[in-house]
């Protein structure tokens, strides 16, 4: 609560936690990350102040008044808290004052945006159902429920392997001063996302988890053409990122074993640093089969994800188990 001399109330509102946040409010953090990472080169290093205060001022749709004749990069740079700016909402009649002090304070009140140790849990996907438009197509797709409840083995292995594509190629163009190079890696990441994407949604008529079988959409990995995604929105693809890290984070607490970090350096055989999706897929389907027999390659993939990690977390449970008894003997 902020004001002039004369009694005046001003209500502003920021989230406490990622789980907390509205959709929109998840869309307003991932545009500041995304407007911050534009401005990085070799001067400007990304700055999370900068990003908060993007936060606080798109979530309350504050804006600099023209009145107050401010420059913006000084009014995102200001370090004297006494500082005075006149600020207005759209529904303010007029503008009112607020110090770079008071700014500082509301972005503290963010803290949890980069603290490693705050709760990222945002169980809920964002985007319940969407419109995609993609040149003449208009198609209404829905997102998955909480914990990809229903989706399957065959969906999750997808799911993950073009995530990872996804994540090495933009790595790989964010680090290379190339600039074919980072061309030729930001397709491939743009195809990744897209194959995720396509995967991930289901057309809104038909049930969500159905497989990720062909049809006569295009596609050879989801019942929707990756195709629809080509012009997807930035920023609530970042949102969806938060949405999957958040993901995976509740599996590997779930899963311990199976999400185990495996070493990497002496003693580790080069080839298993080298391991594709399909040898993963190969290992896990064998290895499900021998240990629940008659099952084949199809009741595999058709297992719900769930089903299929948890078998796999009694399995490290059991090796590890025969291993105790091996060295007490």
């Amino acid at each position: 609560m902020f004001g002039q001399k004369s009694t005046r109330q001003i209500d502003l509102h920021l989230p406490t936690g990622w789980n907390r946040c509205t959709t929109e409010e998840l869309e307003a953090i991932a545009a500041a990350i995304i407007q911050e990472q534009q401005r990085v080169d070799r001067y400007h290093p990304f700055d999370w102040s900068r990003v908060k205060l993007g936060i606080v001022l798109s979530i309350n749709e504050i804006t600099v008044s023209e009145k107050g004749k401010v420059n913006s990069e000084k009014f995102a740079t200001a370090t004297d808290s006494d500082t005075e700016w006149l600020v207005r909402r759209p529904q303010d009649k007029e503008p009112w004052p607020i110090t770079t002090g008071q700014l500082v304070a509301l972005t503290e009140r963010l803290a949890w945006i980069d603290d490693e140790k705050a709760n990222k849990t945002i169980f809920i996907f964002p985007y319940n159902s969407l419109n995609i438009k993609h040149g003449t197509w208009n198609i209404k797709v829905q997102g998955p429920p909480p914990l990809l409840d229903g989706y399957t083995w065959n969906e999750y292995r997808l799911l993950t392997d073009w995530m990872q594509a996804y994540m090495r190629n933009a790595n790989a163009m964010a680090q290379s001063k190339m600039e074919d190079v980072r061309r030729k890696n930001a397709e491939a990441a743009k195809n990744a996302r897209n194959e995720f994407l396509a995967v991930l949604f289901k057309p809104a008529e038909k049930p969500t988890g159905t497989g990720a079988g062909n049809d006569d959409s295009g596609s050879k990995l989801s019942t929707l053409n990756s195709q629809l995604f080509t012009s997807f929105d930035a920023v609530k693809w970042q949102v969806i990122l938060f949405w999957w890290s958040s993901l995976m984070s509740m599996l590997a607490k779930k899963f311990p074993k199976v999400f185990k970090q495996q070493p990497v350096g002496k003693g580790k055989r080069r080839q298993q640093q080298q391991d594709t999706p399909w040898d993963f897929y190969n290992r896990v389907t064998a290895t499900i089969q021998k240990y629940i027999g008659g099952l084949s390659e199809q009741d595999v993939n058709n297992a719900t994800y769930g089903t299929i990690l948890q078998q796999l977390e009694m399995m490290a449970d059991e090796a590890a188990e025969m291993e105790k008894l091996k060295r007490k003997k």
